[in-house]
């Protein structure tokens, strides 16, 4: 018997030390899991009844916040505003163009640059234009040499046919004197009829070539007057062509109209420009405006002189509408209407094209309940506030109007006075209470 015990002892299973503590570990990890399970379970089933409570609650709702800020119900003016994206253009623009066509042969500013009214900008040279010249002071030169020696053709003529007149004057005096000695010495009797007749007939033929050089001497006169007034006239002509000429080359120079800014400059690579080519801009920028395009329906609610805010970056500028286009004009994003806003200050440091945004002033509301913006207007969906009342805060629908600065417009919903949470009204922050 004592034999076979020890057998049996000897054929259990030798377990080792470490081997039995691990498994002794396992077993209690494992109920561990269980204890943790069962909690979880717990939880869960208390949320999904106190969910169910909170769902199937009455409306009137409050809540008590751990920590909150909250601000009264004040009252301030508004003002309503329309915003729109406009450029900036100079109201003064000219380009920068040759009046001849010719060669560019120094360019003497960049863009860019401030230049003064009459500054030289450009040279020009053209071999036309000197031509031109040239020819009209020669064409004008021989006009005025053929008017110079009709002159004295014209006096030498004159002076033949007044001594022609002279000599008909004296012949005259001649005929006559002796047609009264002819008359004398026919009352005696001493010559016959015919002789007086004679004399009669000689007196007759000396007035007439004295008439005959008069009429000449007039008719010298007109004609001189009329290649006297040829020649003139032809002076006329070639003192205008010179005076264009000396224009041309006096235009070789260009130079600025006003005083501005070279906004662009185009010149050709091989410096060859026609007449009235356009080079480049200048602006004046000291008298500089606004572009909007507003959508019809909006034009309605403003008018000339409405006063304009205008914000470029940090800076603001304080403008007013100048012009409303009569007619709307179909654009990429549909019809809209061209209005302009002038600047009411200088602002000649603000460069052209640049973009700003223009708040038209539209309506001033005054006295309008408001609250200080706050992280309520996100979590709350800007459709309720809570307000305190005693130790809770009470829901409240409301509705907000417009945004200034940091204020919100209350269109409804608030009274004067009253204290109103601007605090987040995310969960995280409020420990819920159902009142009943």
């Amino acid at each position: 018997m004592a034999c076979t015990k020890g057998v049996e002892k000897m054929n259990e299973p030798i377990v080792p030390e470490r081997l039995r503590k691990q498994q002794k570990k396992h077993r209690s990890s494992g109920a561990k899991k269980q204890l943790s399970l069962i909690i979880f379970t717990i939880i869960a089933i208390g949320l999904i009844a106190y969910g169910a409570y909170y769902f199937f609650m009455p409306k009137q709702e409050s809540f008590i916040l751990n920590f909150y800020t909250y601000a009264p119900v004040g009252t301030q003016d508004f003002l309503e505003t329309l915003s729109v994206r406009g450029t900036i253009i100079p109201k003064q623009v000219v380009l920068i163009e040759p009046k001849i066509a010719g060669t560019i042969e120094e360019v003497l500013v960049q863009e860019g640059q401030d230049v003064e009214e009459g500054q030289p900008l450009l040279r020009l040279y053209s071999e036309e234009a000197i031509a031109e010249r040239n020819a009209a002071e020669t064409e004008l030169g021989e006009a005025r040499a053929k008017l110079a020696q009709l002159g004295i053709d014209h006096e030498l003529e004159m002076e033949a046919e007044r001594v022609k007149v002279l000599d008909a004057t004296e012949q005259l005096k001649q005929a006559e004197d002796q047609l009264e000695l002819q008359k004398i010495l026919y009352g005696y009797g001493s010559i016959p009829r015919v002789e007086l007749e004679k004399a009669e007939q000689n007196v007759e033929t000396a007035q007439r070539k004295i008439a005959q050089s008069e009429r000449e001497l007039e008719l010298l006169s007109r004609k001189h007057e009329a290649d006297q007034a040829a020649i003139i006239k032809t002076i006329a002509i070639n003192e205008e062509k010179l005076a264009k000429a000396q224009e041309k080359i006096n235009s070789f120079t260009v130079t600025a109209n006003f005083t501005g800014r070279i906004l662009s400059l185009k010149i050709p690579a091989n410096r060859i420009v026609t007449a009235h080519q356009d080079l480049g801009e200048l602006a004046d920028l000291t008298s500089q405006a606004v572009e909007l395009q507003v959508a019809p329906g909006q034009t309605e609610r403003f008018g000339i002189g409405t006063k304009v805010d205008l914000n470029l970056g940090q800076a603001e500028y304080q403008g007013e509408i100048s012009y409303i286009a009569p007619q709307a004009k179909q654009g990429t994003d549909g019809p809209t209407v061209l209005v302009r806003v002038d600047f009411l200050e200088e602002v000649s440091h603000l460069r052209p094209n640049s973009q700003v945004t223009a708040n038209i002033h539209l309506q001033l509301h005054q006295g309008s309940l408001f609250l200080p913006r706050g992280a309520y207007l996100t979590s709350g969906q800007q459709l309720f506030v809570y307000v305190i009342d005693g130790g809770q805060a009470r829901k409240r629908d409301v509705q907000f109007g417009l945004l200034q600065g940091n204020a919100v417009q209350i269109v409804r919903g608030l009274e004067l006075g009253e204290q109103v949470i601007i605090s987040s009204y995310d969960a995280s922050w409020v420990m819920w209470k159902f009142g009943h």
